[in-house]
């Protein structure tokens, strides 16, 4: 594991040991986990980027409006009606 040494503001390192707290965890641990999640978000992002290349959003907001209009609440949807959603059926 590295070990870095990081510059904040006074005022952001007041207000993120806060946070911290709250959360119940140490400052290390609040300011890993939000770097893991920029980072996740980031990397999630460009995977969707990279999946939908030449797709026609169009299209797929329609399927996805329409798999959405059939929900109901309770459990999710089965597998099957994933694939007939995504029209693999």
């Amino acid at each position: 594991m590295a070990t870095l040494s990081l510059r904040i503001r006074d005022d952001l390192k007041r207000k993120a040991q806060k946070l911290a707290r709250q959360q119940g965890v140490s400052l290390n641990n609040f300011i890993n986990a939000t770097v893991a999640a920029s980072v996740a978000q980031e990397e999630t992002l460009a995977f969707f980027h990279e999946r939908l290349q030449g797709t026609d959003l169009d299209a797929l907001s329609i399927r996805v409006q329409k798999f959405m209009s059939r929900t109901k609440p309770g459990p999710g949807p089965t597998p099957d009606e994933v694939r007939q959603a995504m029209g693999r059926s």
